[in-house]
């Protein structure tokens, strides 16, 4: 009886084993279930983002190829094209055989090339533009350098020749060197005056000069 009975332990181990996995697997599966229908709302709700991770966690806990292509869904939502196309070519590449909407997926992945394609062109024609204007702004500061150098250089030479006299000046000039003259020749004739006063006064207070000649003995 005891090989009988060892045959029967064995034969059911495996079937409480499978029993063991049936009822794991029937609770990743639950949990699968309730993030695709978590994503499924924040889909409806416009949430991309919050669906996103639902279906990424659905799709972590059941590998099912049909949340691939929600998940594409959802990054073509958000504005990523190029994503967007990768998960739409893992769905079609993961899935046994061609699925419904494969023509629509096509359709999906030729639109999301052409913008990732437009959006390439949009880039380089952004950075030509930041290159062009950083070019124009060095010619800028490069022309604004010259031209206060030569303000510099125009500044130094002025002061360098003397500056003409306005007509006022002039003007101002010629009635002081008159008012000069006009004194000089009054304080000349004042001078003369009192040269000429001078010798007289001289002339008449200086002593008489004694005789040089020898007197005569009568």
């Amino acid at each position: 009886m005891l090989p009988v009975l060892v045959a029967v332990a064995l034969a059911a181990s495996p079937l409480a084993a499978h029993a063991a996995n049936m009822e794991a697997g029937s609770h990743v599966e639950s949990q699968a279930r309730a993030k695709f229908s978590e994503g499924n709302i924040a889909y409806d709700l416009a949430e991309f983002q919050k669906a996103l991770d639902a279906y990424s966690e659905a799709y972590r806990l059941m590998p099912l190829p049909g949340f691939l292509f929600n998940i594409a869904q959802c990054h073509r939502q958000l504005g990523r094209p190029e994503r967007a196309a990768f998960f739409y070519r893992r769905y079609l590449s993961l899935s046994k055989e061609e699925p419904p909407n494969a023509v629509l997926v096509k359709e999906l992945i030729a639109e999301m090339d052409e913008a990732v394609r437009k959006e390439h062109l949009r880039r380089l024609a952004r950075e030509e533009t930041a290159r062009d204007q950083a070019k124009a702004a060095a010619l800028r500061a490069q022309a604004e350098a010259v031209a206060g150098r030569r303000v510099q250089q125009g500044e130094s030479k002025r002061n360098l020749v003397p500056r003409a006299r306005t007509p006022a000046q002039a003007d101002a000039e010629v009635k002081s060197g008159n008012s000069l003259m006009k004194k000089w020749w009054v304080w000349a004739g004042a001078g003369a005056v009192a040269v000429i006063a001078g010798g007289v006064i001289y002339a008449a207070t200086a002593p008489q000069p004694r005789p040089t000649t020898l007197g005569t003995v009568r």
